[in-house]
């Protein structure tokens, strides 16, 4: 199950519990922070590493606030009775290629989805 925050993801996580409890499966919350770009206007004349730690920075934070609202709707579920089981992860990078190279990395037969505002087309 992909999730990128919205209220439509979160519909489709109930959905991805819902199969994954039918199929006797653990249920896997994945989210993939995008590269944060540097616009050209800051890179002229500024510091680059300080422009660098920055990006990283945000992106750790991002990352920090996903795996909390993960750990929470996971909490969530499992009190409910909706899963028995579920993981979460977190990749960086471009969400269409990451989404595939985990699903291929880790032998994921199934990927359920929302219609994102990221990953339209797919």
């Amino acid at each position: 199950m992909t999730d990128d925050g919205t209220e439509t993801s979160d519909k489709a996580i109930y959905k991805a519990a819902e199969i994954a409890n039918q199929m006797n499966v653990s249920l896997i919350l994945l989210h993939v922070v995008n590269d944060i770009g540097v616009p050209a206007s800051l890179i002229l004349g500024n510091d680059k590493p300080a422009i660098e730690v920055a990006r990283i920075t945000i992106g750790e934070a991002i990352e920090k606030g996903w795996n909390q609202r993960a750990d929470t709707i996971i909490e969530k579920l499992k009190k409910e009775g909706k899963i028995k089981s579920a993981q979460r992860f977190c990749r960086w990078g471009d969400a269409s290629e990451e989404i595939l190279r985990f699903a291929e990395d880790n032998k994921i037969d199934m990927i359920v989805m929302g219609p994102g505002k990221r990953l339209t087309g797919i």
